[in-house]
């Protein structure tokens, strides 16, 4: 029976539980350091700011960041295939919030917590790991395992099979790819939403910060 007093959270996990893009400025900076020689003719600061540019917040298709990166910068030593090898370091530079780990551990006792994540197994679960964020969490889809990706509905059902509890609330930061299928489903919804990014469909909650959801939750459960 389902019960009505607590909710399912489905959690993205990029820029949402986990600061992905400072990760990825710090793995950037250690990679240009490496990788001196292949830019001795370039500002450093630009080639930072063209990497992040380039890489959109990691909602890019991988294969075409690393295309683009060699296309833009033919100087430096890798195909695709090893840059993308040399990529997978990412995780190495995720960085634990414990703001956030003892919220997560104050939800967990009334809530039933779920990830929903697009991006390889590999990546996302060593991401959640050096977070130290694996525990709290029930079930966590990965899209590269479950073999849909958000905003496919598809991925969204399978998570849904699973949630105990009437009230399911998507909480994310990608308003394309958490926020429309979602309030398409009839969720409930959380942006984290730090830029103030122009919604279309409002959802419930808009949050500077993934530190005010239980604010939110008290209002909306």
């Amino acid at each position: 029976m389902l019960n009505k007093k607590k909710a399912s959270l489905l959690f993205d996990l990029d820029n949402t539980l986990v600061d992905r893009d400072a990760a990825f400025h710090a793995y950037m900076q250690n990679f240009i350091v490496r990788n001196q020689a292949a830019f001795s003719d370039e500002d450093m600061s630009v080639v930072h700011d063209e990497m992040i540019a380039l890489d959109c917040h990691g909602r890019k298709d991988r294969k075409l960041f690393c295309h683009e990166v060699l296309q833009r910068f033919p100087g430096l030593p890798y195909t695709a295939e090893s840059l993308w090898e040399d990529h997978m370091s990412l995780p190495d530079f995720v960085k634990p919030d414990s703001v956030l780990n003892e919220m997560l551990e104050r939800l967990s006792a009334d809530y039933q917590l779920m990830i929903i994540s697009n991006g390889s197994a590999n990546m996302q679960r060593r991401k959640l790991q050096r977070a130290g964020l694996t525990d709290y969490f029930e079930y966590i889809f990965i899209s590269a395992e479950v073999g849909y990706a958000k905003p496919d509905t598809r991925l969204f059902s399978h998570a849904l099979n699973h949630c105990r509890h009437a009230s399911i609330v998507m909480i994310g930061d990608d308003y394309v790819n958490d926020m429309q299928p979602a309030i398409a489903m009839r969720l409930k919804t959380v942006f984290i939403n730090p830029e103030n990014e122009i919604a279309a469909i409002r959802p419930d909650y808009e949050l500077s910060s993934i530190h005010d959801l239980e604010e939110a939750l008290a209002c909306m459960i």
